[in-house]
């Protein structure tokens, strides 16, 4: 099972939700299995959350559940796994987005413009590879 950090530079609208149970996983699963992100508030193991990421895609929006959750300076590092296969193909689709966004974001601070498709281009040639597969 691998998770990929998101970004903190690219906004993640987290909510608890307490309407959805997924069953528990009795094998883990090979691949990209979801995200590990910074917040400022604590969540238990388990616990299912709702994931909004409006500034790569307004329509966005997944239920995933807690895996674990560690406590940082003056905030809570968190593992967010998406059992449903589809919800997991998608959140790895729109994490590679938010890493090329981020890329993109970098780029302009060294005094590189680049534009959305070239920071695509450019990222794929020097990351894609490295970036966890999605495995059914």
């Amino acid at each position: 099972m691998e998770f990929v950090a998101h970004p903190k530079d690219i906004p993640l609208h987290i909510e608890e939700v307490s309407t959805q149970s997924f069953q528990q996983n009795l094998l883990e699963r090979d691949g990209f299995a979801g995200i590990i992100c910074l917040t400022p508030q604590a969540y238990n193991p388990g616990q299912c959350v709702q994931l909004k990421l409006a500034e790569i895609d307004p329509n966005f929006c997944v239920i995933g559940r807690i895996v674990w959750c560690e406590k940082e300076v003056g905030e809570f590092r968190i593992a967010i796994e998406f059992p449903c296969k589809d919800d997991c193909y998608c959140v790895r689709m729109v994490e590679q987005l938010s890493h090329i966004e981020h890329y993109r974001r970098q780029a302009k601070q060294q005094g590189r413009r680049l534009n959305f498709n070239d920071a695509a281009a450019e990222w794929i040639q020097k990351f894609a590879a490295s970036f966890p597969a999605f495995i059914a």
